[in-house]
């Protein structure tokens, strides 16, 4: 009797007609609003670090190293740009993410730990103006990636093509390409594969490689630009540097996650519209 008596009350009526559909409308809306944000929030966040910033020496900024073996047959050269390396070829130089000793330490303990599952990417400029080699399998100029788990891949540079280096540190898979010129390149690993690309370009792909046991292709998240063999020489110019980790990182909406989202707005729009008794 008295919750009949409540109903016939006037501002009991008002609240159950008026004032319920509304808030039930609103909190429908904020639970899509809710799952939305959880279906497009990513489980961790991609990371790009500027190795280089393409002034000065790579080695005054906090990332990377300059190693060489010989005194009188490398150097690096602050130039309009980026640096200037030049070795012969009885010379090694180039610039690691690693000391030189202990070649086992990181110049900088906070670099991102390179995960091929998530994938990373590692973007430079380079003109090739020089470069003579005594071995068709070795170059003046190499860039090695490899990821968490030592697995990646090395690539020479000649004048006039691009190859991969093969376990075993023979010539692999190449380009014809003219290095001579600044070019823009990314080097991208995903999971067991490896993409170079210069613009819009796809210049290589191929399988990653596993180099072996001995320094520094055993090192995990390593990275290398340089003259690394005493079998070519090269005149480099190196621009910016910069590294992308986690590149699978954000995650396309689940289906599920949107159905749910346009049912919730569904029913409140049904009682938005739902018209007055």
């Amino acid at each position: 009797m008295i919750r009949s008596n409540l109903r016939r009350f006037a501002p009991w009526h008002f609240l159950q007609r008026e004032v319920r559909p509304r808030i039930q409308c609103v909190l429908s809306y904020l639970a899509f609003l809710l799952i939305l944000v959880a279906a497009i929030e990513p489980s961790a966040h991609a990371e790009l670090v500027t190795l280089y910033s393409g002034s000065g020496l790579p080695s005054a900024e906090p990332w990377l190293v300059y190693g060489f073996d010989s005194i009188t047959g490398a150097s690096q050269t602050s130039v309009a740009g980026g640096v200037r390396l030049v070795t012969d070829g009885a010379a090694r130089a180039g610039y690691s993410n690693y000391n030189v000793i202990p070649t086992t330490a990181l110049k900088n303990p906070a670099f991102p730990s390179l995960d091929r599952a998530n994938g990373f990417e590692l973007s430079f400029s380079l003109a090739l103006t020089g470069e003579l080699h005594t071995s068709n399998d070795r170059a003046g100029f190499s860039v090695i990636l490899l990821g968490s788990d030592a697995k990646g891949i090395e690539l020479g540079f000649w004048q006039n093509e691009i190859w991969a280096q093969n376990a075993g540190f023979i010539h692999g898979e190449g380009i014809a390409f003219d290095t001579v010129l600044s070019q823009e390149y990314k080097l991208r690993i995903v999971n067991d594969n490896y993409t170079l690309s210069q613009g819009a370009n796809q210049l290589l792909t191929g399988n990653l490689r596993s180099y072996g046991s001995s320094q520094p292709y055993s090192l995990s998240n390593y990275i290398f630009l340089g003259d690394n063999t005493t079998s070519a020489s090269a005149i480099a110019l190196i621009g910016a540097i910069n590294l992308e980790s986690n590149l699978a990182s954000v995650p396309e909406p689940s289906t599920f996650m949107l159905l749910g989202s346009a049912a919730l707005a569904f029913r409140g729009l049904r009682l938005l519209r739902r018209p007055k008794a």
